[in-house]
């Protein structure tokens, strides 16, 4: 397109002359048929996550206290996004013009929704490194269920102060944004910069720094305790009752690392997700490729709201287990007891 650049450097919707994010209606209808599936593969896979965390004894640990919160988190995501698809298929605005309120409350549940997410992920990684390489009395101290619930609170809080503060005091709008006929931060308005470096800064840098220094801290610990471990075996020279609890404690030991695997791989997915994100962020401004890339990469950022079930599903041992007995219909034979070893130091 001739002169692309320069059309794209609009401030108004007045300003805005013939460059179109989506060239052809079917563009639209790709992005809301990626919704859609986002929508409802998310929406089922998170029920399953919440339902068998409320139906297995075994899986209401203090960690899997936030894998609820994070698979309420992209529930209410989940809840939303189909109006998103409502919004793109209209090329004459918000097509429910009596009810606007509707595409408001769709991003603001979205950017809340995100934000918390990454949150949980953070208060995730902090409860491995401190259940794996801390003692078991400091976690309980720590992990009351005052603490945890002071934590979730907090969780919601940052994301819900960050998405409405800004907008109710007049810096930035949310609502209907016709460059990409979707829901989001409204770009006409003056300060919709200060929204952008608000989510920048408060919803990502500090908890992927705490995700990142904890994991690879218990990586460093998993390493030299398995070392030490392989060391001991080969010097113990014990009778049939030692080589028992040595045996236990191994198979407890491969317990935590399978389940801190599967979180790893949840961090993993979610930062590819946002990396889309960010190389649209950090691409120099007023190119065309930008702004007809920008949606999607706004989408990918949802996209994990639906793999951290399938993550669940085929690498967390417990979440494994329930699933194919729910799966199956015998949700009544999911099993029930636990070993009181297995649940402190999860």
């Amino acid at each position: 397109m001739e002169n692309s650049t320069d059309a794209i450097m609009w401030t108004t919707p007045t300003e805005r002359g013939p460059f179109m994010v989506y060239e052809e209606y079917w563009g639209r209808q790709i992005f809301a048929a990626m919704c859609l599936t986002v929508s409802i593969t998310g929406f089922v896979g998170n029920t399953l996550v919440v339902t068998a965390v409320s139906l297995s004894k075994k899986l209401r640990t203090v960690t899997n206290v936030f894998v609820v919160s994070l698979s309420i988190s992209d529930l209410l995501s989940c809840s939303f996004m189909p109006w998103q698809a409502v919004g793109v298929l209209s090329e004459d605005g918000w097509p429910l013009p009596q009810a606007y309120w509707l595409c408001v409350a769709t991003i603001a549940a979205m950017l809340i929704g995100n934000g918390c997410s990454i949150n949980t992920l953070a208060l995730i990684a902090v409860r491995r490194w401190i259940g794996i390489t801390k003692s078991k009395a400091l976690a309980r101290r720590i992990y009351t269920h005052r603490t945890v619930a002071c934590m979730l609170v907090l969780s919601y809080t940052l994301p819900v102060c960050c998405t409405i503060l800004p907008a109710a005091m007049g810096f930035g709008e949310l609502g209907y944004e016709p460059l990409f006929g979707t829901c989001s931060w409204v770009k006409s308005n003056p300060y919709a910069h200060i929204q952008n470096i608000l989510g920048v800064v408060f919803y990502f840098p500090l908890q992927l720094i705490i995700i990142a220094m904890c994991y690879i801290s218990i990586f460093r610990y998993v390493l030299k305790t398995s070392r030490r471990m392989a060391r001991h075996d080969t010097q113990s020279v014990s009778g049939s009752v030692s080589g028992a609890d040595r045996a236990m404690r191994r198979r407890l030991w491969k317990r935590q690392i399978a389940v801190t695997k599967n979180l790893v791989y949840i961090v993993l997915a979610y930062v590819f997700c946002l990396l889309p994100f960010f190389i649209v962020l950090a691409s120099s401004p007023g190119q065309a490729w930008i702004y007809r890339m920008a949606p999607y990469a706004g989408l990918t950022v949802y996209v994990n709201t639906c793999i951290n079930p399938i993550l669940y599903a085929t690498t967390h041992p417990d979440f494994k287990e329930a699933f194919s007995y729910m799966i199956r219909g015998k949700w009544k034979d999911i099993p029930q007891t636990t070993s009181h070893q297995m649940k402190t130091n999860r």
